[in-house]
């Protein structure tokens, strides 16, 4: 099995999905902000350009409980974590404008940096014991991720400032409700992620998903004609099948 093992967390794929697991203690607590290296990320999932998924999940009982918040007493002083952070913030963006179908498999807690790594896929697929939170602010700082605007954009103004400025934590069924998350597994998360990102892509081609959410990738960004050339790429590509 092609599987690479870097910083915090283990990248294979399994067929045309890839499998990102984060893995670290019962917590899956990020001592490395960017749990992944972003360098040795894009590298192997360039070289695998038959990828038309990939599924972020948690080993063991929890997604992540997000930073380990002794590392903020014992840093050197802000310097040093605005590097750390602004790696981690690179990856996630890499994550979120990835032309592949994203989601998160969210097993246990999901808080803090867990859940800025939850918010950067398109999908989450969650158990019913899951619980969700932005809780850097019982710990006296703010979120360092991305998470603030990407949690605003996915549930709105009202429901982010409740969860960032009080530490609101949310249920599943709560989470579903808001929005946060797109379904509550009825048996294994991280199984039927899998059946929800193979449903999504069947029967379709690598181009064509790639077409389709490179465009909207850019699109919310604001470009201006993001779709341009894609239709005929995709048509030239089922003549030449058909030829």
């Amino acid at each position: 099995m092609d599987t690479v093992t870097s910083n915090i967390a283990t990248l294979h794929a399994e067929g045309s999905i890839a499998v990102l697991t984060i893995s670290n203690g019962k917590k899956n607590l990020l001592t490395e902000p960017e749990f992944i290296d972003t360098t040795v990320f894009e590298t192997w999932v360039e070289t695998h350009p038959e990828l038309n998924a990939l599924i972020i999940t948690g080993a063991g009982r929890h997604f992540s409980h997000g930073a380990d918040v002794s590392l903020f007493q014992s840093a050197n002083g802000t310097a040093e974590i605005s590097v750390k952070l602004e790696r981690a913030r690179q990856l996630l963006r890499k994550i979120e404008q990835l032309p592949l179908v994203t989601v998160a498999a969210i097993n246990g807690g999901c808080f803090g940096g867990g859940l800025e790594i939850a918010l950067s896929c398109q999908f989450r697929i969650c158990s019913k014991r899951s619980f969700f939170g932005l809780t850097e602010i019982m710990h006296g700082v703010v979120p360092g991720m991305g998470g603030m605007e990407r949690l605003y954009r996915l549930v709105g103004k009202e429901k982010a400032l409740r969860m960032c400025l009080g530490g609101e934590m949310l249920s599943a069924s709560d989470a579903e409700t808001c929005g946060l998350v797109t379904a509550i597994a009825e048996t294994d998360c991280f199984t039927e992620a899998m059946t929800f990102a193979q449903t999504l892509t069947a029967s379709k081609t690598v181009l064509q998903i790639r077409s389709i959410v490179d465009t909207i990738n850019k699109a919310e960004k604001g470009e201006i004609d993001p779709s341009k050339g894609k239709f005929e790429a995709v048509l030239q590509e089922q003549l030449e099948k058909t030829s």
